[in-house]
């Protein structure tokens, strides 16, 4: 796990990135739990949050210990991430690679139980965390899925949080957990309008980074996504080069765009369709085509998802039944760590647009 606690370092080298693995440990042992909760005092503590507030937290994390413990054997991982933009939050994850949970909605009532104890663990963790969402494969319930277990992700906020547009999600994460990330992540939003910038630096490693750390930034003040994308090409001139796309979405709309060049993924997720988004072959900086840009509606129930070329593609809807209406965090965090390359950077950005006061996802 060395690596692994290297990956706030990370963080600290590329301090503009909008989200950062802090640690990430395995359930089985007692030496495991005593990592995760001393980490999660350390940055509870440097992030401003009140002393019931940290209580509360470690509550959820020592739950979530313990039912991987009780149902998956301790086969499986938590894991801490700070989150800085759009929002300050400190995210607890929880996946396991168990038979999974047969009734989610009644394991969530406080009392439910299969092991003799006071069941109270799944409930607990909803009401104490700000968000909470939780997720399961049951062995043997979908043939196309390539996970089962259950998956539990747990938000808490500094401090009040005003009402948003959007929810989103966000996973990076670099080769072997190392000190660079060649994955980057800009978002700049206002009001009902949110734009991004996906940036992967070719290779990985220091220049990876080093190719995009300075350039990856995205303003929605800047000109139109093509230009955008054309003059982040000028700026990466004469240096290592980089893949990337633009995305903006529009809640008024509403409508969503995306424009890109190279090895980069988009999908639109809406009425039980994926559809896929891929771009013209190039390098930004060198040689590449016209950008190509894609407008498509962009209703409340949707998904539109953005990815590096570290997630893989061979996957189906259905390769994750009933996942799609969750949170977008829960969505990327699960599939970062199910879909995510081994031999390169990660990364994945997704996007809903929050539902008027009275609708419901669809």
């Amino acid at each position: 796990m060395a690596g692994r606690a290297q990956s706030e370092a990370n963080g600290m080298l590329n301090s503009g990135v909008p989200i950062r693995l802090l640690t990430e440990q395995g359930a089985g042992g007692g030496s495991g739990q005593v990592l995760l909760l001393s980490k999660l005092r350390a940055v509870s503590r440097r992030m401003g949050f009140a002393e019931v507030a940290r209580e509360q937290m470690e509550l959820v994390c020592k739950e979530m210990v313990t039912n991987q413990v009780k149902y998956a054997g301790g086969a499986g991982l938590i894991q801490i991430w700070e989150t800085t933009h759009p929002v300050t939050a400190i995210d607890l994850f929880a996946m396991d690679f168990g038979p999974g949970i047969p009734n989610l909605p009644r394991a969530l009532e406080d009392g439910y139980t299969t092991s003799g104890t006071m069941g109270k663990g799944l409930g607990a963790i909803r009401r104490l965390a700000h968000e909470s969402e939780f997720y399961t494969v049951p062995a043997g319930v979908a043939a196309d899925a390539p996970w089962h277990g259950t998956a539990v992700w747990a938000r808490f906020y500094p401090g009040p949080r005003s009402a948003a547009a959007f929810q989103t999600g966000q996973y990076l994460r670099a080769y072997q957990d190392g000190p660079y990330n060649g994955d980057c992540l800009s978002l700049d939003q206002a009001g009902g309008r949110l734009r991004w910038l996906h940036m992967d630096g070719l290779g990985h490693g220091a220049e990876a980074q080093s190719a995009v750390s300075r350039s990856c930034h995205v303003s929605l003040h800047d000109a139109d996504l093509q230009e955008t994308l054309g003059a982040l090409s000028e700026r990466l001139r004469g240096g290592r080069g980089a893949v990337a796309l633009a995305g903006e979405v529009d809640a008024a709309g509403p409508s969503a765009r995306v424009c890109g060049v190279g090895d980069m993924n988009a999908y639109l997720v809406c009425n039980g369709e994926k559809r896929n988004v891929t771009f013209s072959p190039g390098v930004l900086g060198h040689a590449h085509r016209s950008f190509d840009k894609t407008d498509m509606t962009f209703p409340a129930h949707a998904l539109l998802m953005t990815c590096s070329d570290g997630i893989r593609r061979t996957w189906t809807l259905g390769s994750f039944p009933s996942l799609w209406r969750l949170h977008p965090q829960l969505i990327a965090l699960l599939l970062g760590q199910v879909l995510g390359r081994g031999n390169d950077d990660k990364s994945i950005f997704v996007i809903r647009s929050t539902p008027a006061k009275g609708e419901r996802h669809g």
